[in-house]
């Protein structure tokens, strides 16, 4: 099943987030607070106050809904969330790995040196272009973090590690019996435990060359990150248009489709041995 675009996901969270914040914000409160004090205060002075009581909440409601408006177009606040957001979802210390902690945390810096970038040009046109940069290579990370977690969790599943061992001896061990056995009904069954272990054996080995070609693939696009960043680095608002950005977009998504794929390939060898 095809995961859920992260930046899809990530603006779903945001939105909740920042509508949350506004609510709670201490402006928020206060005129909350005044609309019902107000409003009590009119009901129970009306012949005193000629102002109607209706106005107070009507107040609070158009003040709220200012507030609201003014948080959710707030881009450095909405940016900050993002950018919180995205570290929670991508903490590498929940790897156990440190070897895949760091390659991680080389895939992260090349995106934050990508959003320096944007930062330090001032062409709109270009800093637009590098945004979308930025979106792809969110995607990218995102693919990134499935395959170390699954490296991680391959690396660590102790039973798997024995099975690898074990499975290859048993199968040798049952094939000597069978040969020197003479009762037929003891051949069969050893014949089936052979099948079994032989079957179990090549679900094994297919799991480990997914890991070994996920391995790869992560050293290949963070190396490709690299790449990425050097050529963003260099592009003018001149190039939005040419060639070489659309290969460096096509390169890419060529990327995530390669992780994509792997991770898909991943995901299926566990489940077929699980």
């Amino acid at each position: 099943m095809a995961r859920q675009k992260l930046r899809d996901k990530i603006e779903a969270e945001v939105k909740k987030s920042v509508l949350s914040y506004a609510f709670y914000r201490t402006e928020s409160a206060i005129i909350i607070a005044m609309a019902i004090v107000f409003t009590a205060v009119n009901l129970l002075w009306q012949g005193s106050i000629p102002i109607p009581w209706w106005i107070w909440p009507v107040f609070g409601a158009a003040s709220e809904g200012l507030i609201i408006w003014s948080t959710l177009n707030d881009e450095d606040f909405y940016r900050k969330i993002v950018e919180e957001m995205f570290k929670q979802e991508f903490n590498v210390k929940k790897l156990r790995s440190k070897e895949l902690q760091k390659k991680l945390d080389k895939a992260l810096e090349y995106r934050e040196l990508i959003l320096k970038e944007i930062a330090r040009e001032e062409d709109p046109v270009l800093d637009d272009y590098l945004l979308n940069v930025v979106k792809g290579l969110e995607d990218w990370i995102a693919q990134l973090y499935h395959l170390a977690e699954g490296l991680d969790n391959y690396r660590r599943d102790t039973m798997l590690q024995r099975d690898m061992a074990s499975v290859p001896q048993d199968i040798n061990r049952f094939k000597a019996q069978l040969k020197n056995e003479q009762d037929e009904v003891v051949r069969k069954e050893l014949q089936k435990t052979i099948a079994a272990k032989e079957s179990q054996w090549k679900t094994l080995k297919n799991l480990h060359d997914t890991m070994t070609r996920a391995e790869l693939q992560i050293e290949n696009a963070i190396a490709a990150m690299g790449t990425v960043y050097s050529q963003v680095a260099l592009l003018s608002a001149k190039d939005i248009d040419s060639s070489r950005v659309q290969r460096l977009q096509a390169d890419m998504t060529e990327q995530v489709y390669a992780l994509e794929d792997i991770g898909a390939a991943m995901d299926e060898v566990y489940q077929v041995n699980a």
